[in-house]
């Protein structure tokens, strides 16, 4: 039988004190230098891939992401760190010692385009918030484990909505990041900026109870069936 691959995972903390990010050494969503991450909010989306299955596995985790080389693992308040660091050392380090893909076959196609990519239809201001959010803001951000989607401008109020992700969730420091420092540096660069709005918790909350009700209609036919 081969000997498992001897890997040493460094942690990193972030501002976030129930998030940690674990460094492996080796890539981790890609090779190509992208800034692409995948965040995983509950058991339920970490069936999308066999490392975020066996983290969730772990009592006290709730949200898991990966970078090019970092897995952000956040954790429930009342769960110390100590008792979680030693599983959650070892789901890493059999993960990429096994040479098994990161994300299910099924879900390695048509991978979801970055919220940071220009579209044809993006107007100027939305091609250089996009611009911004891209090289001044996700690279600080990333580097504590998190990351962050635009997901709209609106023209008449001036308001940038993002999704905050990773680290990012649940972090007490994030709204004065959100206003002196993105909502900041985009208005200084943008005139036409008024503010900006995290809404991840409202776009979760909406695709639950999406979810919710297609499984009360499955059930439904299954009864009618």
């Amino acid at each position: 039988m081969a000997a498992r691959r001897t890997m040493f995972i460094q942690t990193a903390t972030t501002p976030n004190e129930d998030a940690l990010q674990f460094i492996p050494g080796v890539p981790v969503l890609s090779e190509d230098g992208s800034k692409r991450t995948v965040e995983f909010t509950s058991p339920r989306e970490g069936l999308k891939s066999p490392l975020a299955t066996r983290l969730f596995a772990i009592e006290g985790v709730k949200g898991i992401m990966y970078g090019s080389d970092f897995v952000t693992v956040r954790k429930d308040p009342d769960f110390p760190w100590q008792l979680m660091k030693p599983d959650i050392y070892s789901a890493i380090m059999d993960h990429f010692s096994s040479g098994r893909a990161l994300m299910r076959e099924d879900d390695q196609q048509g991978k979801p385009a970055d919220s940071m990519d220009v579209a044809d239809h993006d107007s100027e201001i939305v091609a250089e918030i996009k611009e911004l959010l891209e090289t001044r803001v996700r690279p600080a951000i990333q580097e504590d484990g998190g990351d962050l989607d635009f997901v709209s401008f609106n023209e008449g109020t001036g308001i940038v909505k993002i999704r905050l992700r990773g680290a990012c969730r649940g972090c007490s420091s994030s709204t004065v990041t959100l206003k002196h420092g993105v909502e900041g540096m985009l208005s200084y660069y943008i005139p036409e900026v008024s503010g900006v709005e995290d809404v991840g918790d409202e776009l979760e909350a909406q695709a639950n109870k999406e979810f919710e009700k297609l499984e009360k209609s499955l059930a439904s036919d299954n009864k009618q069936d």
